[in-house]
């Protein structure tokens, strides 16, 4: 973070005094707006971009793991809500039978409760009861034109945000307050650039060719909600789709890359060995040892990149089984994931992965249930609307740094958007927004510098107004 964002966040009187006094957050702040050659670009003022960032740290101290995000869909619609700016949510955005990985009926109510506890807009909250979360933000222009689509993703990852005074987050009092959450892939961030561009092109509207869709997914982590929402029809009017991630690589805020290549193609797969119980001291022989069997399984899997040529990766992110220290262990859980560099390889390693833990169920005398929880296959950039972005980031001083693409090097949830978008003729990229990595993704030490927020706004703002 920069110095002259830095005075803002510190003393009673900065950014987290206004979000722990405020019990909705204002978005009127005025916009000014900033001639550039013969076009003009929506900009924020202070106060917005103080307002966004409010938002982000308020987000980042209530995390929700994907299908669970009723806080933070409620803050967005409340935005929206007071701004006067169209919006569709619930059950509408959804395709039910293609919510991959969606929660059990336990933790979806639990969320929708704690959430109804800390915002008090049951109203709201009503139509996303179990599990669809998200919305859609919807402006037309005064002009004609396309229909273009900017998409930003709602949810957090599943591991402890670290509380030690050197990290930013925990020191500023904006860590996760919810145990074994939080914001750790910049989600939040993106949240907030969504709100900001919405109401930045709300304001601007009258110079608005075609329309904009502001598209907050949930369930991004597990590559789960997208295919939710293409299959609900979200994206079939959409002339354009672009998406926008922070970090990734190790760059300097002002750095933007206009496209993203390279991203793996992944499955999310729940491998469940049902064994039998039994005592482990006095009949062991009567039962059947899931817990063995998923972890001849886990070796086996994690050895499988090394079968395959190409670019592959295989990751057992959980294990859990047993009941008793004396007791055959009934049941073993895997949460695992297989990814590789091109469709056609995962699908093989899946294959393999799948083989191996049929084989080690069959070793130990065990049942089987293998279900898919998420994937993605992979997309690239359109080259020609990478080159009508360049062009407008060439035009910005705020971007330092105009990269045409870079290389992603993971799963991403947008790539089931882009292809549902080229399919049909239109035109996807995903942007990138360079910061130094303080910490990696979905690390618990994880965060962001906070002027990145109103760059990403100004960036998407541009880009609509010129596209």
């Amino acid at each position: 973070m920069d110095a002259g964002y830095a005075g803002s966040f510190n003393g009673n009187m900065g950014c987290m005094g206004m979000l722990m006094g405020l019990e909705k957050l204002s978005f009127f702040p005025g916009v000014c707006i900033l001639m550039i050659e013969d076009w003009e670009v929506n900009r924020m003022d202070r106060a917005l971009q103080d307002r966004l960032i409010a938002v982000r740290r308020d987000l980042h101290r209530h995390p929700e793991a994907g299908w669970t995000e009723f806080f933070a869909t409620v803050r967005v619609l409340e935005a929206l809500e007071e701004a006067g700016i169209p919006f569709v949510w619930g059950r509408a955005l959804h395709s039910p039978e293609h919510m991959l990985g969606l929660p059990d009926d336990a933790v979806l109510e639990s969320a929708w409760q704690r959430a109804r506890e800390a915002t008090g807009r049951e109203d709201l909250l009503l139509p996303m009861r179990g599990g669809f979360t998200g919305c859609l933000a919807e402006i037309s222009g005064a002009l004609p034109g396309k229909t273009t689509v900017f998409r930003v993703d709602l949810d957090a990852c599943e591991l402890e945000e670290c509380g030690a005074d050197d990290h930013l987050p925990a020191r500023e009092g904006f860590a996760s307050i919810y145990p074994g959450c939080m914001h750790a892939c910049g989600h939040d961030a993106h949240t907030a650039i969504g709100l900001g561009l919405a109401r930045l092109l709300w304001a601007q509207r009258d110079r608005l060719s075609g329309r904009v869709k502001i598209l907050f997914q949930p369930a991004e982590e597990g590559l789960r909600g997208a295919a939710s929402m293409v299959q609900a029809g979200l994206l079939k009017d959409c002339d354009r789709l672009i998406g926008l991630h922070v970090g990734i690589k190790d760059l300097q805020v002002g750095t933007v890359a206009a496209g993203c290549r390279d991203f793996l193609s992944s499955t999310k797969l729940d491998v469940i060995f049902h064994g039998k119980a039994a005592h482990a001291g006095i009949c062991p022989e009567q039962g059947r040892n899931a817990l063995a069997a998923g972890a001849r399984a886990t070796l086996e899997l994690l050895d499988l990149p090394n079968q395959f040529q190409g670019l592959c990766r295989v990751n057992v992110g959980t294990f859990h089984a047993g009941s008793g220290r004396n007791v055959i262990p009934a049941r073993a859980h895997l949460a695992l994931e297989t990814r590789a560099d091109t469709p056609e390889r995962n699908g093989e390693l899946q294959n393999r992965a799948e083989a191996v833990c049929r084989e080690a169920a069959k070793a130990y005398g065990c049942g089987l249930e293998l279900r898919r929880m998420g994937g993605a296959g992979g997309a690239d950039s359109d080259e020609v609307l990478v080159e009508r972005v360049i062009a407008v980031l060439n035009s910005l001083p705020q971007v330092k740094t105009v990269l045409p693409t870079v290389s992603f090097g993971g799963g991403e949830d947008v790539t089931t958007m882009m292809q549902a978008v080229q399919a049909q003729g239109g035109q996807a990229t995903e942007l990138l927004l360079g910061m130094p990595l303080i910490a990696p993704h979905h690390s618990d030490r994880f965060d962001l510098p906070e002027e990145i927020i109103p760059l990403g706004v100004e960036v998407l703002a541009a880009l609509a107004m010129e596209l």
